[in-house]
């Protein structure tokens, strides 16, 4: 059985259980970013970032009261946030309830002075180097031995 589309038009006889001769297409509406990106931009400070555990909060100019969440999967720049750095943000509607709001499309605008700044790129290098041992990293499978030790393998008849 083939069914309708938006641009078929079928005729019906008098009988038939359809109210319409064709299927209407959904009028699509603008995605939560595409509106967001349409959406005033915003100037504030950073109150506080944690590279280690990937966000913090921003706080905007003219309401000392609020901070709004920052994760770095947001932030449009080369550099780690710093307390005291000068960003620009939208405001986004922070799914999955929508109650509460986080900062997107954060820029630097100016970084704090007398601050240590690092890149994305050395914090990866800086994480690597200094990375503990896992618990995984020191366990020992039986593939896993030195080059050096030999393998004897016997061929059952």
């Amino acid at each position: 059985m083939s069914h309708p589309t938006s641009s078929t038009v079928h005729s019906f006889n008098e009988g038939d259980h359809h109210t319409h001769s064709f299927i209407p297409r959904r009028e699509r509406t603008l995605s939560q970013c595409e509106r967001t990106l349409k959406s005033p931009t915003y100037e504030g400070v950073i109150h506080e970032f944690c590279r280690e555990k990937g966000y913090g909060h921003i706080q905007p100019y003219g309401n000392s009261n609020e901070l709004i969440f920052a994760h770095v999967s947001d932030i449009e720049d080369d550099y780690v946030p710093k307390k005291g750095d000068t960003v620009s943000f939208k405001k986004m509607l922070m799914p999955p309830k929508n109650e509460k709001v986080m900062a997107v499309h954060i820029k630097l605008l100016h970084l704090a002075e007398g601050v240590k700044h690092e890149s994305w790129e050395e914090a990866v290098e800086h994480d690597i180097e200094h990375r503990r041992p896992s618990r995984s990293n020191s366990v020992t499978f039986p593939n896993d031995q030195p080059d050096h030790v030999q393998h004897s393998v016997s061929h059952a008849n």
